[in-house]
């Protein structure tokens, strides 16, 4: 008898597997952006884990001296999301707690984001680059 542990493994490699065989193996690093609109709202499920992981970027949001927001959210693990944000070459992150989200207003437009969240065997999965529209 196969223990639950060893079949939900299973299913996260065979959902690999399967994703490698359509072409989705590249890692996310090198994978080409994905331009967006200004609002864009990736979203990472995890299979037989019934585990979800959703960022939104709103470059659209307006109050004073905000341009833009960020959210992350998850219903299981916490998630965060990588992001560059116009004119700055450094990393930020937004992180969420398990089960809950996170948001902040950033005071000026995201040029780049991914979302990653724990993929249940060792590591973690990220989306690739995403651009969300500036203007």
């Amino acid at each position: 008898m196969i223990s639950k542990k060893l079949a939900q493994r299973a299913g996260v490699v065979l959902a690999g597997a399967v994703a490698a065989g359509l072409g989705l193996s590249v890692p996310a690093s090198a994978a080409a952006p994905i331009a967006c609109r200004s609002v864009c709202t990736p979203k990472i499920e995890i299979a037989g884990f019934n585990a979800w992981y959703e960022a939104t970027v709103d470059n659209t949001y307006s109050a004073p001296g905000l341009t833009s927001w960020i959210w992350v959210g998850s219903n299981k693990l916490g998630g965060h999301v990588d992001y560059y944000l116009q004119g700055e070459g450094t990393m930020s992150k937004l992180y969420n707690p398990a089960g809950g989200s996170s948001s902040k207003g950033l005071s000026k437009k995201v040029a780049t984001f991914r979302l990653c969240g724990p993929n249940y065997v060792g590591g973690d999965f990220c989306t690739p680059w995403y651009v969300p529209a500036t203007s």
